[in-house]
């Protein structure tokens, strides 16, 4: 939608008891949510508003800064304000499913494999496959470390995924499994298929407990290709240990994300007897 045809749907009543930038917030919010105004839709600059409407500059700011607020719309310095991409929400106090959890936010999910492979970690060569695009992946002693591999134990499935939602690009995945746990898994088609589902169906390995470490990063040139943003963009890195019921570990997924396109939102609590609640600890994603 054009913005000159986003002003001619505003329709403001000076004599409505909902204030000016209210009505504005409510009237560009309904837009959004219905699907007349898609994401990267250009809005009207601060004067179009403002002269077309005839409010003050403070009235067009508040209902603004409101749907930033809300993640709504996004500006960008010089070129102006955008329909954002719709935020999605995750629960990390919960144990997460990437696929599951898409579908469950109206989000259609895929994943592009880039590798897809068994690994000898006590090979010489890297544990990494050319095949991903020179994306750097953990030394083959720090995969050994975190799955806590039995010395006998050398073999580890490696899949390395870049993750979709409605066709955007939401996370670089790369995921390591005790092969010994898992044999014949690689066969599997990954692209379509959810690794978690055909690891609990074909191998009766459920997730029972994971720990998750977020770190923030510059993500480098190879990352910032696949995930379509500028090198050296502000990211999080998303390390992921999974137990079985019995302790046993094992999974381990090293992930990495755009910061522009999620948040993490924690609610705390008073520690009292009474209040004394689990935390809530929420991942928000923009497509």
């Amino acid at each position: 939608m054009e913005p000159n045809e986003i002003v001619e749907r505003l329709q403001l009543s000076m004599d409505a008891a909902l204030p000016l930038y209210e009505q504005m917030t409510s009237a560009l919010r309904q837009q959004i949510r219905s699907g007349a105004l898609a994401p990267g839709d250009k809005l009207p600059t601060e004067n179009a508003l403002v002269d077309a409407l005839h409010v003050s500059r403070t009235t067009v700011r508040q209902a603004m800064d409101q749907l930033v607020d809300e993640g709504l719309v996004i500006r960008h310095r010089g070129r102006g304000s955008f329909v954002a991409s719709p935020k999605m929400k995750r629960t990390i106090g919960g144990l997460y499913n990437f696929t599951e959890n898409m579908r469950e936010l109206g989000a259609e999910p895929s994943s592009v494999v880039l590798v897809n492979e068994v690994v000898d970690l006590d090979a010489e060569a890297d544990a990494s496959s050319g095949a991903a695009g020179n994306v750097p992946s953990p030394a083959p002693a720090v995969i050994r470390e975190r799955l806590r591999l039995p010395a006998s134990q050398r073999q580890v499935f490696h899949l390395k995924r870049l993750r979709c939602a409605d066709g955007n690009p939401v996370l670089l995945e790369d995921t390591y499994i005790p092969y010994y746990l898992c044999a014949g898994v690689e066969q599997g088609d990954f692209a379509h298929d959810s690794l978690y589902q055909a690891l609990s169906t074909r191998y009766a390995l459920n997730l029972y407990h994971a720990t998750e470490t977020i770190a923030a990063i510059a993500i480098d040139k190879a990352e910032a290709q696949l995930l379509e943003c500028a090198p050296k963009t502000p990211g999080y890195r998303i390390t992921r240990v999974s137990n079985l019921d019995s302790g046993l570990i094992y999974e381990f997924t090293s992930s990495v994300t755009n910061a522009e396109k999620c948040e993490f939102q924690l609610e705390l609590y008073s520690n009292t007897a009474k209040a004394r609640k689990p935390m809530a600890f929420q991942r928000h994603v923009s497509l």
